[in-house]
């Protein structure tokens, strides 16, 4: 496997940071104590991020691609909007999004390197939740 920079794809990095903003915004908005602090100030922010960094690459591929993209980017938009309504699956849903294969270019290494970093959020928050609910068992 070789790594290649495509120029056409340097926006997904523009909508990558648009998105993340856009995400830390989103979620301070609807604080509403359903979505743990550091999933509203991490994961949901980084998935955001990478959908619209999806968004913005939809210009610069070709149709069948810009189809996939588009439909990624509102899969990751439905599941940070599940985890705002207070559903603990959504983490799932950022886990297996993050998860699927990219081509390798350097603009969509970054971007997959944001959706690791959302799926070790993901992880690290669920763990704590974990290990909370059993501490709270162990006291009574």
């Amino acid at each position: 496997m070789h790594v290649v920079l495509i120029p056409e794809y340097l926006i997904g990095l523009v909508g990558l940071v648009a998105g993340g903003a856009a995400g830390l915004v989103v979620a301070a908005l609807a604080h509403n104590g359903r979505l743990p602090a550091r999933d509203a100030r991490v994961t949901a922010p980084l998935l955001l991020g990478c959908a619209v960094a999806h968004l913005f690459l939809i210009p610069a591929v070709e149709l069948e691609r810009q189809v996939l993209f588009g439909l990624y980017a509102l899969a990751l938009l439905g599941t940070v909007a599940i985890g705002l309504a207070g559903a603990g699956i959504w983490r799932l849903g950022a886990v297996y999004f993050a998860v699927l294969v990219h081509q390798a270019d350097y603009a969509g290494l970054a971007i997959k390197v944001v959706e690791l970093i959302a799926i070790g959020s993901a992880l690290a928050s669920f763990a704590a939740r974990r290990s909370q609910r059993v501490l709270n068992v162990a006291r009574g």
